[in-house]
This record gives structure tokens, sequence and C-alpha cells, in this order.
């Protein structure tokens, strides 16, 4: 793997890390929920599109979709990951109504 290649690769990581960090802000303040963790996903993928077109004004940078889809991709990947572990395993585990 080229050093390229793993650079490339670190928007996937750092935008999962960006979600993962808002998510830990809300879980610590007792605010963490489906519609939160969904607004947390939103948030980070804003921040990635804002962040994309913000190189489009600085020299030797360049707005492109690839990135912006490797941004998303970490959050959405990130996303379903918590979601499973936080709100599947929940739903699983309560007890059946008799």
């Amino acid at each position: 793997m080229s050093i390229n290649m793993m650079l490339e690769s670190l928007h996937v990581v750092e935008f999962a890390f960006l979600y993962l960090l808002i998510v830990s802000a809300l879980v610590v303040n007792r605010r963490f929920s489906k519609s939160t963790n969904f607004l947390a996903a939103i948030l980070a993928m804003v921040y990635g599109l804002v962040d994309e077109i913000h190189q489009l004004y600085v020299v030797d940078r360049s707005f492109t979709f690839i990135d912006l889809a490797k941004d998303w991709l970490g959050v959405w990947i990130t996303w379903l990951f918590v979601y499973q572990i936080h709100f599947k395993e929940k739903k699983e585990s309560a007890p059946a109504d008799a």
C-alpha cells in the first residue's frame, strides 16, 4: 500500500472519529438517543461538505466528490456500528411482554 493511498484512507478514519467524538459528548451529557445519534451523523457529514467547499478557496487544494464520499463513508460505517451496538442490543435484551 502506497503512502498516498494510506493518506487518502485517512478521510474515512478522520470523519469516523469526528462522529464518535460528537456521540461521546452526547453520551457524557446524557443526551444520546436514536434521534441525536442521527443528528450527530448529519452534523459530521455536513462538516465534511463544508470542509470540501472551503478547499475551493485554498491554494493547491480542491473540492472532490471522492473525498466527500470517503468522509461520508467513515461516518456512515461508524453510525451503523454504533446503532447496532447501542440500539439493537437493547431491543433484543428487553424482556418480552407476557
